[in-house]
Formats: structure tokens, sequence, C-alpha cells
């Protein structure tokens, strides 16, 4: 039994991501989960679109109409209902509509173009893949994104210095900010041109995608074959080595190798990066006695493996914190595989991969966000940080990404001040600091 979110809402991130209108086939139950979801992770509330009373299967809410199949169109077929759904939300909103199958709908023997057809929405709909519900949220995140753009066409010619960010999502962790972040970053090198293909977009910044100079999948396991679409059609790819931008080395990492890549100069960046550093750790020498209480302890990460690797790293190179448990999010494989198997045999932790939490050695957890809240109630003396979905938080007022400057200082943040133990601060060392 799968438990971790899967390909079916990786493919509802990734139509709604994209500008488009995700449309649910199947029972009414998996789309009020699945609205309740993306009503937190979109962070912003516009209000409805006019036309959402108009269609019952927008049932007064716009965001992911559904077809509500029921037991009967289960056994005496839903082709009738899906082409009545489809040219009922067609006529209530202006966007394209991407058809998306629940497991159930999915087993169903549907000739889904044709009763697209029948619809009169040929041009308007793009049909998904039926065995979405037994990939991971990356493989259906990165499916769909790839239907979009073949639909949506790319624009031609080249832009230069501009870029096309590819597999950052709703799902990444305050991804507005986050997105604010990553073009601040690359601005620091020049390139003041971005566009994010299924994060908060559209069907133009789609095809802006096709002009770009390079793409760069932050997330790779997300974006395998949105890449090598764009490859084809000849936009590079480049694929960071020690995955997404997350502390101050991956940073460095990041815009020396997109400078390279694009006969930038990284210098003003690698200053910039430099100089953030060294603000923080004046704040952290605040409280060093307390942050050396981390040293030697065991940390638990949960996250997809390109947000794993360089927060892992980042975390023992910094505090000394030890993998004890580590576990990949929203993906069974990656191109990170080998180095996070490397680096936990170069640190005497090949056992961490998969392995469950010591209670008791265990003083700092990456994890979802109700995962990590829990854990904190269970074990108050470990500090316990949210990374990824679904969260505890309600909104997203401050800036609580994980990536660049501002996603460093979060992670910061929340780590040395969610430490449980107590500490006097009474004298207690040689030099009575």
């Amino acid at each position: 039994m799968m438990t971790e979110p899967d390909g079916f809402l990786g493919a509802v991130l990734a139509a709604q991501g994209c500008g488009l209108k995700a449309m649910i086939n199947g029972p009414g139950g998996c789309r009020s989960r699945t609205v309740n979801l993306y009503r937190e992770l979109s962070v912003e509330y516009s209000g409805e679109e006019s036309g959402c009373c108009r269609s019952k299967y927008m049932s007064r809410q716009s965001n992911i109409p559904c077809t509500y199949l029921n037991s009967d169109d289960m056994i005496l077929g839903s082709g009738n209902k899906i082409s009545d759904g489809l040219s009922s939300v067609a006529s209530a909103t202006d966007k394209d509509i991407v058809l998306i199958d629940t497991l159930g709908a999915s087993v169903q023997v549907t000739d889904m173009e044709a009763a697209v057809k029948r619809s009169g929405t040929e041009d308007r709909v793009i049909l998904t893949e039926g065995d979405l519900s037994g990939l991971s949220l990356a493989e259906g995140f990165d499916r769909t994104v790839r239907s979009v753009m073949e639909r949506t066409g790319l624009a031609s010619g080249e832009r230069k210095n501009s870029v096309a960010i590819l597999g950052y999502s709703l799902a990444d962790s305050s991804w507005l900010y986050g997105k604010r972040n990553i073009s601040e970053m690359l601005a620091l090198l020049g390139i003041t041109d971005v566009v994010f293909v299924g994060c908060g977009s559209d069907k133009e910044a789609i095809r802006k995608a096709g002009t770009c100079s390079a793409s760069i999948s932050i997330h790779p396991e997300m974006s395998t074959l949105t890449a090598e679409y764009l490859s084809d059609m000849g936009v590079r790819n480049i694929t960071p080595r020690v995955g997404s931008p997350i502390g101050y080395p991956s940073m460095r990492s990041f815009v020396t190798q997109v400078s390279d890549a694009l006969g930038l100069s990284p210098d003003t960046a690698l200053h910039a990066v430099d100089e953030e550093e060294k603000a923080v750790k004046r704040i952290l020498n605040n409280c060093d006695k307390d942050i050396r209480g981390f040293r030697g302890q065991l940390m638990t990460l949960e996250a997809i493996p390109s947000d794993l690797l360089p927060l892992m790293e980042w975390m023992y190179d910094m505090f000394s914190l030890v993998p004890g448990s580590v576990r990949y999010r929203f993906t069974k494989t990656s191109p990170y595989d080998e180095r996070i198997s490397s680096f936990l045999d170069a640190v005497g932790c090949s056992g961490a991969l998969g392995a469950e939490a010591d209670p008791l050695a265990t003083h700092a957890v990456f994890s979802d966000g109700l995962s990590a809240r829990l854990y904190s109630m269970e074990h108050p003396h470990a500090s316990c940080v949210e990374i990824g979905m679904p969260y505890s938080r309600k909104t997203e007022l401050t800036d609580k990404s994980l990536v660049g400057f501002g996603g460093a200082r979060y992670l910061l943040d929340s780590l040395v001040n969610g430490i449980g133990r107590f500490s006097c601060g009474q004298p207690t060392m040689a030099d009575f600091r």
C-alpha cells in the first residue's frame, strides 16, 4: 500500500502549477481531499472564478473540478459523464483543462479520446496517463509537465542569458519565496530573465522555455522527461552537481556550475554568498554553547534526494550532526543515489539509509510538517524542522523556503530555536564567557 503522495497528486500539482485547470475523473472524496491540500500549498487566494457556480462539476469552487463518479458510473461506464463534465467546465472557465484519473477511474475501460471529442473540447483538454496512482509524485509531476509542454508548444529563437527552472513545484516549502531566492541568486550572475515551469507559471512562460539559453533542474527527479524534451528542442540542461541550492556550500557549487555553463563570471555571486555566511555565523556565535550540543548527535532526514543531499552534508559539516535515519520522499530513485550512499559510507553511517530514527540519540529532525510536529511533541528534546508537505503551519507570511539565502536562514533559525534542552546561561567554561 502506498502511503506517500503519488503520481496522481503530482499530476494535479503540475497542472495547477502550469496555470491550467486540473480536473479529476473520479469520486468526490478524491476531489475534496485534493482541494484541501492544494489550498494550503497554493499560498495565496484570489477568490473564485465568476463562472464556478455555472457548472455542477465545479461545485462552487474554481479549483480542481471533478466528474464525481459513483458506483453506477464504475459499473456502466463513465464516458458520457466525462463528456458532459468537460463541456460544462469548459464553458465556465477560460483555462485549458488537464483531465486526471483517480486509481478507481484508471481501471475502467473508457475511451477517453472519444469522450473528449463528444464534449467538443479537443483543443482545450490534455489527457494524462492512466496509471498515475502507481507512480511516485515526482514521476506524475514530470510526465504531466512534459505533456503540457508538448501540447502548448515552444517559442523559437534564443534569449541570451535566460534560464528555465525545472522540477520546482508547489510542493516545495514556501515556493513563492523560494522562486524569489533562486531568481536573486541568478541575478547575481547577471541572469535576470528566469521562467519557472510548473510552479506558479502560465502557458506563456512554458512557451518561453523554448527560447532559454539553458534549463536548470532544481529537482531532476521531477524533471527528467521535461529536460529531455527541452534538450531535443535545443535547450541544454544543467543539473546541479550537489543538489538544490540549500546551504552555503551548495549555493557556491550552484552559481559556479551555472556561470561556467553560460560563460559568466561567478565572482559577484560567490562574494555575496561568503558575506551572507559570515553575517549568519556572527549571529550563531552568540549562542555557540547551545549549538555545540548538536555535536555527535543523530539527525533524521526525510526529503526528496535533491534536497536531502545538500542539507545532510551541510548539517554534518556545520554542526557535526550525524545521519541516523535517511529516507527518500516523492521518488524511489535519484541521480544523487550514488553520492548519498558514498557520503554515508564516508562518515560511517551506511546503515542510515532507510533506517528508523533512534528516539534517544536523535536531536534534529528534518521532515514533513506534520511528522515534525508529532515528533516534537513526543520527544521535546529534539529540534524538529518542517521541510516538506503536508505542513503544520497555516499561512506563509514569512520566508520558510529551503533554497538560497532566505532558505538557509529559515533552516538555521528553526534548528537552533527548536532546541528543547534547557540552558541557564551561567559560566561553565574555563574562560567564563
